[in-house]
């Protein structure tokens, strides 16, 4: 009897492991399996707009609300003479993004004077929003370790506070976060022979003998190493070479190139990523601190989230 129980208890289990290789068998030919390869992904760099809430949040280090207080005075006579810097304060009521110790900042912004055929920036937003409460996107330059700096343009560095604003850039910042997590990011990350390649060159660029080297042919390698370089990016290992000169494509540049003395793998990348593409999410191409290296690595995050995605968008119906 016990010898025919065991036996029979041995038929049941061949029969249910059938069972699951015959289930197995018909999940890999109606559905998609580990071993399928993922369809390319199709990045539309075209699609990244020239402005966008987005890409000023991105590009911010911090965004504050808060009031400030210009010298109307000073600001006018720049306008009416020479292009320069005017430097004014900023009272914090609160941070939206990025974290600050201080109530009060020192904000420089460059104004353009009448006479500047470089003139690009709608200046009387100062005028119209001195002593007003207002929301401020700043950014860091290695050009002074005393104040912060308005982002770009006054279009898109400043703006009215009211809850609608608050409420539109808290959900944007909250969504970057979400977007540029490593869970999420990486499924927009190419798998092909180009993510080989940049994976081979940053290899290289710790080898002294190769790393110049490396920095020429990724650069060459234009858009099609930028999801690559994005995705592989956020490395703080050393580099070989602490050098790289870049052409200035700009007709109006001061100088044929530009050079910077880069430390880790990150800063090296964002000098070549801002080459190709002309955008800059910071300023690590000479080194920073891990704080700027996370905000930059985030915000191109960002942009290749936005790169994917957005194409995504403009082919439904």
């Amino acid at each position: 009897m016990e010898k025919l129980f065991f036996r029979k208890l041995e038929i049941a289990r061949l029969f249910t492991a059938a069972i699951l290789l015959v289930a197995m068998a018909s999940l890999t030919s109606c559905g998609k399996t580990e071993d399928t390869p993922a369809k390319p992904i199709k990045y539309n760099f075209n699609a990244i707009p020239p402005k966008a809430l987005w890409l000023d949040v991105a590009k911010s280090r911090f965004i504050v609300a808060g009031t400030f207080q210009v010298d109307t005075n000073k600001l006018k006579e720049i306008i009416e003479t020479e292009s320069g810097y005017l430097n004014f304060t900023l009272s914090i009521d609160s941070v939206l993004k990025g974290e600050l110790q201080t109530k009060e900042l020192n904000i420089a912004k460059y104004i353009f004077s009448k006479k500047d055929k470089s003139h690009r920036s709608n200046d009387s937003s100062l005028f119209l929003l001195n002593g007003k409460k207002t929301i401020d996107f700043l950014i860091e330059s290695p050009a002074s370790t005393e104040s912060l700096f308005m982002l770009g343009n006054i279009d898109n560095s400043l703006m009215s506070k009211t809850e609608d604003t608050i409420k539109v850039i808290t959900n944007e910042v909250k969504q970057q976060q979400e977007i540029t997590d490593d869970k999420t990011f990486f499924s927009i990350c190419p798998n092909d022979k180009n993510s080989a390649r940049v994976k081979r060159l940053i290899a290289d660029m710790h080898n002294g003998a190769k790393a110049n080297d490396a920095y020429i042919e990724l650069e060459k390698m234009g858009f099609d190493a930028v999801p690559a370089i994005i995705c592989q990016m956020d490395d703080r290992r050393e580099l070989a070479q602490k050098h790289i000169s870049l052409e200035n494509k700009n007709p109006k540049a001061w100088e044929a190139y530009r050079h910077y003395s880069p430390k880790v793998v990150v800063d090296v990348l964002e000098a070549i990523l801002n080459q190709i593409t002309g955008q800059s999410f910071g300023f690590i191409e000479n080194g920073g601190t891990e704080e700027e290296r996370a905000n930059t690595v985030r915000g191109w995050r960002t942009y290749l989230w936005h790169a994917a995605n957005d194409s995504l968008e403009q082919k439904s119906p």
